[in-house]
Order: structure tokens, then sequence, then C-alpha cells
């Protein structure tokens, strides 16, 4: 399974969820429900726009692969 740690990004940037969606031109609606995998599908797109707002530029640092055993 893959986990987005976009909340524990924005927590240590000391960001909210606001924040990224007025740098991302993204609603608040769809990225809330993105961050709090409510929502378990996300376009690239969108994943670029997020990673570039928060600076990111390794998806080992936005997204998590762990074993589902």
């Amino acid at each position: 399974m893959i986990i987005n740690k976009i909340d524990e990004i924005l927590k240590k940037q000391n960001k909210s969820i606001y924040w990224l969606a007025q740098q991302t031109g993204m609603s608040y609606s769809n990225l809330h429900k993105t961050i709090k995998d409510k929502n378990r599908t996300i376009n690239f797109d969108n994943l670029d726009k997020i990673m570039k707002a928060l600076e990111i530029t390794d998806f080992n640092e936005i997204l998590e692969l762990i074993d589902d055993e």
C-alpha cells in the first residue's frame, strides 16, 4: 500500500491545507480528502503541484510504500 506523508510535511513546515490549496490552485475539499487518505487516488499533475509548493524533489519524501502483510 502507498501512503502519503503530506499531512506530516505540512505540520513540519508549519503550514496548513488552506495554505497548500492557495499555492496549488486546488480546492481545499479535494486536498483535505487526499491528505487525510479519504481519496485513494491522486493524479500526477496534482502531485507535482503539491511537491512544488512544499519544495519537495524526491517522491520518497511525500509517498511511502508499506508492506500489506
